[in-house]
């Protein structure tokens, strides 16, 4: 199992919701960012005020806290790894 945050992980290829093992439906957009995408910690930051504005429950506030952390945090860490989104356009 690996863990996406503390709301969703992937088991068997399947994204699943933590606390109730719910599948994702195939059919759902879904997007992924990553902690050296450079933009992603000021989108969350955006994301968080506007999770505010919306009064979301205390439980997605304390997730989304501790998502921001670990990006800071990652960010601290490891500058040499940061990186514009797209700019290696999937290259190896």
């Amino acid at each position: 199992m690996r863990a996406i945050d503390a709301k969703y992980h992937v088991e068997n290829e399947t994204i699943l919701k933590t606390l109730t093992g719910e599948p994702v439906p195939d059919d759902e957009p879904l997007i992924l960012f990553r902690a050296r995408d450079r933009l992603a910690l000021p989108m969350l930051r955006i994301y968080r005020v506007l999770s505010e504005m919306d009064g979301c429950s205390r439980y997605h506030m304390q997730g989304l806290s501790v998502v921001i952390n670990a990006f800071r945090d990652f960010k601290i860490k490891h500058p040499e790894r940061m990186k514009q989104p797209g700019i290696t356009k999937g290259k190896r």
